[in-house]
């Protein structure tokens, strides 16, 4: 008989802040994650048995899945990790799962609802946008300690 071992997900403990529990729970809104064990803890043997990271650990690094903003060489923004999207505020937590995992979670909460496939995938690409622009856009500057306004990007 084998064990299953449950997915863990890494963030740092004490205070917690809007940008990591909006990390966690937009990973937990994916299958893979759904059952997720959430770890908190700074120290680095801890999340390193951690599956997924967010908002600790000194390493932004989406193929080892380490989601952390907080290093002085940090300063990726929507637009800089997608040339194509013109947002130019420096990523938080959320904003980093959101422009790795985001049209997918999209997506998934979207396959709960009757839509045709090609309508669908219309939907996740105007919802993807949407979504970031009107509300993890100002997450990701409050976490930065920009000023939020109407001509925020």
């Amino acid at each position: 008989m084998s064990s299953i071992r449950a997915i863990k997900i890494g963030t740092h403990n004490g205070h917690f802040h809007c940008d990591e529990i909006f990390a966690c729970f937009l990973l937990k809104t994916l299958p893979r994650y759904a059952d997720a064990e959430i770890i908190r803890s700074r120290d680095p043997k801890v999340l390193a048995e951690c599956d997924t990271v967010v908002d600790v650990g000194g390493i932004f690094n989406a193929e080892q899945k380490r989601f952390d903003h907080h290093q002085k060489t940090f300063t990726e923004t929507f637009n800089s990790l997608q040339p194509d999207k013109p947002w130019t505020i420096r990523l938080s937590s959320a904003g980093l799962i959101y422009v790795h995992f985001g049209r997918e979670i999209v997506a998934e909460l979207l396959k709960k609802e009757n839509i045709e496939d090609g309508v669908r995938d219309h939907l996740t690409d105007i919802l993807f946008d949407k979504l970031y622009e009107t509300f993890v856009l100002e997450i990701d500057a409050i976490d930065n300690g920009v000023d939020i306004g109407e001509n925020m990007k």
